[in-house]
């Protein structure tokens, strides 16, 4: 994956977060027990990990430049805040539901992530 294609990923999972994109995939209740406590620990995504809803190659560009994909970035980052003014929980594809803290601590980890990826942090 390119910069580019980072940064829209990262959008892409912040709108299952502020609610535009409906994360119907099932996590068992017990998965999700199992599973939400790494998001309290300072552990780290490990490399390579792979969500089961994502594709084998990274997705093509939506927007014309890295630009547009940063403005998108900044208006789904809004978005989550405003929509965590109402909604109590969103359906994470591998976590389960999550409420607005738990989705804190993941894109934390989410950004973080990719960020390391690109030697960004």
């Amino acid at each position: 994956m390119n910069g580019q294609q980072m940064i829209e990923h990262l959008s892409f999972l912040l709108q299952i977060s502020n609610g535009k994109v409906n994360a119907d995939y099932f996590v068992s209740d017990e998965k999700s027990a199992r599973r939400k406590p790494f998001l309290n620990t300072a552990g780290e995504l490990q490399v390579g990990f792979k969500a089961p809803m994502l594709s084998e190659e990274p997705n093509k560009v939506k927007f014309a430049n890295v630009g547009e994909a940063m403005n998108d970035l900044f208006n789904q980052i809004d978005d989550f805040y405003t929509h965590f003014k109402t909604a109590t929980s969103e359906n994470h594809p591998f976590f389960g539901e999550l409420d607005y803290e738990y989705w804190q601590k993941f894109h934390v980890k989410h950004f973080t992530h990719h960020f390391k990826q690109f030697g960004l942090v």
